[in-house]
């Protein structure tokens, strides 16, 4: 069910998510666009990420979403392997219409907000049996200076967990030259990765910030074209407690 704050038990109470109805990446724009392209240019990008989330095993039967959206590009494969799922989304309008899609499935709705402080605290103390899923969240919130110690800080707050993201990690308005998934190694740069995508001329790039997050381990990556003027390279990364 869909609760307001004020029901929650009180240890979820604080810090609560704020509903957020205009946004790139949410709200009714996010929906129309979708609706529109998820079938169309969004095709390719969603079988790559259900190739991700389909090899992505963790042992818990209990999964959060962070920032799902109404999960456009959630394959129901993955959504159907898990016994109970809760999500945290600050779109009221993705809330219900992820509810109307998961009718009858085992989900619920909480309001903790992650990313505020004392967030990933309270996610470890009350998430912490669960397999989390951070739904091309990291690259939206990754500040703009520092966000390498940051990466560092969340990776290490999420040592103990179970968890996975796919994540926006650059964009630019020209399309790529050299669309679908590739292996990243591992040492490899930005800029070297950028120019895996673009390799042709002068391309500017905007720096998600999330690159530092893979902590110069390999990862897989992707270019999505969101909007006709809107292309985004984007990483996959997943860690398993004590897990090399």
């Amino acid at each position: 069910m869909i609760c307001p704050s004020d029901e929650l038990p009180p240890p979820l109470a604080v810090p609560r998510l704020n509903n957020q109805l205009l946004h790139d990446s949410g709200g009714l724009r996010w929906h129309l666009t979708a609706l529109r392209q998820r079938h169309r240019a969004w095709q390719r990008f969603a079988d790559t990420l259900e190739g991700w989330l389909d090899a992505w095993r963790p042992r818990s039967d209990q999964l959060l979403l962070v920032g799902p959206s109404a999960g456009w590009t959630l394959p129901d494969t993955l959504l159907a392997r898990f016994a109970q799922i809760t999500v945290l989304e600050p779109d009221p309008i993705a809330r219900v219409l992820l509810a109307r899609r998961l009718k009858g499935k085992p989900l619920r709705f909480d309001s903790l907000d992650v990313f505020a402080p004392g967030g990933l605290d309270a996610l470890q103390a009350h998430y912490g049996d669960h397999a989390v899923l951070f739904c091309n969240l990291i690259g939206q919130l990754a500040p703009d200076t520092g966000c390498s110690a940051w990466c560092d800080t969340l990776r290490s707050a999420l040592a103990r967990l179970e968890w996975a993201s796919w994540h926006d990690l650059a964009a630019s308005t020209r399309p790529v030259d050299r669309p679908g998934a590739q292996q990243i190694p591992a040492g490899e740069t930005f800029e070297a990765m950028v120019g895996r995508f673009w390799q042709g001329g002068l391309v500017e790039v905007m720096d998600h910030g999330s690159f530092s997050l893979a902590a110069g381990q390999g990862f897989a990556c992707t270019d999505w074209t969101v909007r006709r003027a809107q292309h985004h390279l984007v990483g996959w990364l997943w860690h398993q407690p004590n897990a090399a």
